[in-house]
């Protein structure tokens, strides 16, 4: 592993964790172009989800001191607040976990499917143009909506699919205001980055990486992931989210027909 893909690969995964164009589906393509063996990507990849675990703390920071430091508050209106969101948060992570879970195998070959990668960023591509439709309707967050958005993000699980799209387009599905589906969408993502970082960090050869390669990876993720997060929040509450569908396309219709 070179400096320069650990480089490459640290801002492909900043810029496209947070956007909604798919990061595991990049990446897919990315090593599987570069013919990578598969413990060195490992090894990578894990290190690189740290970096942007790390910019989604960062980034979120001022909400997640807020709910912590509610839970303990002397208000009763601000603690109920606090517990409320946490199990929105933990209705909503259900879902990926059972899938994880119960397709672990079976998502594990997808990664090394570039071609199913780039149909499902037609998918992706396609509930991104439909939230173009769609208005608030000043659907309020409540446990059916965290289990509907957290269906979304277990659908995520597979290379191809947006996890930011897939949540925020549900959200703005069932109408909820687009900074509330924007706030939700990535406080839910947090348990999820934060275990999968920690089981990817479990059993991997960071040899096989370098120690060069693994800090120039996780600085340039981290970096690039919060410069992804402050244009992902511009272009929810813009209302542009449907702008990245031709970009999905047209990568998906490439690695389609291209990578084999």
């Amino acid at each position: 592993m070179t400096l320069i893909q650990a480089l490459v690969l640290g801002l492909l995964q900043g810029v496209t964790e947070f956007l909604p164009v798919s990061s595991s589906g990049h990446l897919v393509v990315l090593e599987h172009l570069w013919h990578m063996p598969e413990q060195t990507r490992l090894a990578l990849t894990a290190v690189l989800h740290v970096g942007t675990a790390f910019a989604l703390l960062v980034f979120f920071r001022r909400q997640l001191g807020s709910i912590l430091t509610g839970i303990v508050a002397r208000e009763p209106g601000r603690r109920t607040q606090s517990l409320l969101m946490i199990g929105y948060i933990a209705i909503g992570s259900i879902p990926a976990a059972v899938v994880g879970l119960l397709l672990e195998k079976r998502i594990e070959q997808a990664f090394s499917e570039p071609v199913l990668v780039g149909a499902l960023l037609l998918v992706t591509g396609g509930f991104l143009l439909a939230t173009r439709f769609f208005q608030e309707r000043n659907c309020r967050m409540g446990w059916w909506v965290a289990l509907v958005v957290g269906v979304a993000q277990a659908f995520a699980i597979l290379p191809g699919i947006s996890r930011s799209g897939a949540t925020i387009a549900a959200a703005v599905f069932l109408g909820m205001y687009r900074k509330d589906a924007f706030e939700f969408s990535f406080l839910l993502s947090v348990p999820v980055v934060l275990a999968a970082a920690a089981k990817e960090l479990v059993g991997i050869d960071y040899g096989l990486a370098g120690v060069g390669p693994i800090v120039v990876g996780i600085l340039v993720a981290l970096l690039t992931g919060v410069g992804a997060l402050m244009l992902m929040r511009r272009v929810v509450l813009g209302r542009w989210l449907h702008w990245f569908f031709p970009y999905c396309w047209v990568v998906g219709i490439l690695v389609i027909c291209l990578v084999r």
